[in-house]
């Protein structure tokens, strides 16, 4: 069964980003659909399979990471404002049976992510 993983990396220190609140959208009959709620385990992964997503993995989708108070139990400091608080990203599948991962790099002033 195809799998959809994204893994959070602290760019700065170089290791893995766990517990972050990841919310998983995918558009469906032209709504965003909430289909997963995870939190990023040790390794810094959260897994959606096909079966989270209506059968088929498919289509749009858009990842909301919650990443700021990582950086606060992280010992980062920060201003009061964070400038990386929320991280959204929106990507398209087409392959509905191929294993995707996306591996996203932060730093407490940005982000860039890469998919394979």
């Amino acid at each position: 069964m195809a799998k959809l993983t994204l893994t959070f990396f602290d760019a700065t220190r170089g290791v893995a980003i766990p517990n972050v609140d990841v919310e998983v959208q995918k558009i469906h009959d032209g709504n965003w659909q909430t289909i997963a709620e995870m939190v990023s385990d040790l390794n810094g992964d959260i897994s959606v399979i096909a079966e989270d997503a209506n059968g088929d993995l498919s289509g749009y989708y858009e990842v909301t990471a919650h990443i700021g108070s990582y950086f606060l139990t992280a010992g980062y400091a920060l201003p009061t404002l964070k400038f990386i608080d929320v991280i959204p990203i929106r990507f398209g599948i087409s392959d509905a049976d191929a294993d995707t991962t996306i591996s996203i790099s932060i730093t407490p002033y940005g982000y860039s992510f890469l998919a394979k």
